[in-house]
């Protein structure tokens, strides 16, 4: 049986609208292809190996939060763009993505060298930005739907992962949502996104396979539970598919 290694990246601090559901959900998806999940919980002060592991995901934290891994994971930049560029999975969802961008403006308009690796950058305004999205991207013919809640505004985005078709960008005058490069994938929905959007959950769970056997074909079940959920909501938003 084959395995996959996930590696939950500050698992404590960036859960904060229960996104450690992204992590179940992705699981869950393996072991349908018969596939053995290895899920390790890493938060800060833990050696964090960004060779061993098959997938690297990173939740919603509050602003403080943020800052408190920023300062964590700087230690481990040189790593991080090594393992991206090789083309290990890196799925970021919530405020995470601000980490990756080239620095971030608090409130206080206080300057924080992020990671560096892309070339957006993180205002935290002092307004909120709430509500549902409905967006499409490359990856896959059918909507992606999901849910923001945050306070972020990314700027310089220059390969977005998602065109916004209702609701917010990156920021509010934007048309572009989220990041992608290789296999690193990252947007501001929460949902738990993965548990939204099974097409975009089995685009991935394929991607991942992929890399450890060139000819496998994914195993696709249509009357799960959450392609009804998904089927259900675009029906009750009257959201074309």
């Amino acid at each position: 049986m084959k395995k996959i290694k996930i590696a939950h990246l500050y698992y404590d601090l960036m859960n904060l609208y229960g996104e450690n559901g992204n992590v179940r959900a992705l699981k869950k998806y393996f072991e349908r292809q018969d596939v053995n999940v290895e899920v390790h919980f890493l938060t800060i002060n833990d050696k964090i190996d960004f060779n061993k592991y098959d997938i690297y995901y990173m939740g919603m934290g509050t602003e403080n939060s943020l800052l408190l891994v920023l300062e964590d994971i700087l230690k481990y930049k040189s790593d991080i763009t090594s393992s991206i560029n090789k083309g290990r999975h890196f799925l970021m969802t919530g405020n995470s993505m601000e980490l990756f961008g080239s620095y971030i403006i608090d409130k206080e308009e206080n300057k924080h060298e992020a990671l560096d690796i892309f070339p957006y950058y993180t205002i935290l305004e002092d307004f909120r930005i709430v509500g549902s999205v409905t967006l499409e991207s490359k990856l896959i013919k059918e909507k992606i739907i999901g849910f923001q809640n945050r306070c972020g505004s990314i700027f310089g985005i220059d390969k977005p992962l998602f065109k916004v078709i209702d609701g917010t960008g990156s920021n509010i005058e934007s048309k572009k949502e989220g990041y992608t490069y290789k296999n690193f994938y990252a947007t501001y929905l929460l949902g738990p996104l993965f548990i939204r959007n099974p097409y975009l959950t089995n685009y991935i769970i394929k991607s991942v396979m992929s890399l450890k056997d060139k000819s496998y074909k994914l195993k696709i079940y249509n009357k799960t539970t959450e392609i009804k959920a998904y089927n259900t909501y675009l029906e009750n938003f009257k959201i074309e598919n």
